[in-house]
């Protein structure tokens, strides 16, 4: 679809606010309604008691915060909308529990971590559905038009490029130093800025969609890989701060901070490189 975006700065401001506070307001909501056996948020699949319940209620906030995302895309632009999108998971990420509170309740590593790479299929979906109704970002024209949007976004180019989205895991290993929610959080969001920025920089004419998919993916297989070869209990390890850092990243730490951070990135890299396409 063609792109309708709001000329005057002021404006677009005054959408991406009032977006972002209902994306959050929706979030907060969301995660209220999911408990695990501690009696605090779930905010996932794998530790909420009644799965059901939380499969249903993922779906609607999906719904939702994807709706208003594809609105502020069309009316900003498509990275803004993704944005939007990642700042409602956001606020089920950071009102929910914590690699402590899912230990607590005995949840198992590897289940977090397929869980992680499972998320990859509902936020690509998110994701394609809002650079369709959006349009192509200003800065960065389409390659194939009036050609299939599966060739648009995966192409070779765009595959390659996805292949930064290892930088997520590597980055979080670095910085994540405790067992807290907003390490695991930020270590996630920063390892996506460097992805952001990578990816802008390495296929500049790639429509980003990928960028914001496979840190994802890329992150629940390796948190697959890793807890699956960690040897002892996992409450022991715990107790001794020995759980490797890049499996303290919940499944929506890691995909809320993938959609900000990779967002962020793209804003950020577009200082560091002329535009693809002349904007108005």
């Amino acid at each position: 679809m063609g792109q309708a975006s709001i000329e005057k700065p002021w404006i677009r401001g005054l959408v991406l606010t009032i977006t972002i506070v209902i994306a959050v307001c929706v979030g907060m909501a969301t995660s209220r309604r999911m408990m695990d056996a501690g009696g605090e948020p779930a905010g996932c699949m794998t530790l909420a008691t009644s799965k059901f319940s939380a499969l249903a209620t993922f779906f609607v906030a999906m719904a939702l915060l994807t709706g208003l995302a594809m609105g502020a895309g069309r009316l900003v632009n498509a990275i803004v909308g993704v944005f939007v999108l990642g700042a409602g998971l956001a606020a089920i990420s950071l009102t929910s529990a914590s690699i402590s509170g899912a230990i607590f309740v005995g949840a198992s590593l590897p289940s977090l971590a397929l869980e992680t790479a499972i998320w990859t299929i509902p936020t690509g979906l998110a994701v394609i559905l809002i650079f369709w109704f959006s349009g192509s970002p200003p800065d960065i024209a389409l390659r194939y038009p009036g050609e299939s949007l599966w060739r648009e976004y995966f192409d070779l180019d765009a595959l390659r490029a996805g292949i930064v989205g290892v930088l997520v895991p590597l980055i979080a290993w670095i910085v994540i130093r405790n067992m807290l929610k907003g390490q695991a959080f930020g270590g996630a969001c920063l390892g996506a800025v460097a992805v952001g920025i990578g990816v802008r920089l390495m296929a500049p004419r790639v429509q980003p969609v990928i960028a914001f998919i496979s840190p994802i993916l890329l992150t629940g297989a390796y948190q697959y890989f890793a807890s699956s070869r960690m040897n002892g209990d996992t409450a022991v390890l715990f107790a001794s701060n020995e759980i490797s850092p890049e499996l303290r990243m919940m499944p929506l730490d890691v995909v809320a901070g993938s959609l900000t951070g990779v967002a962020i990135g793209i804003g950020w890299a577009r200082s560091f490189r002329r535009s693809d396409t002349m904007t108005s």
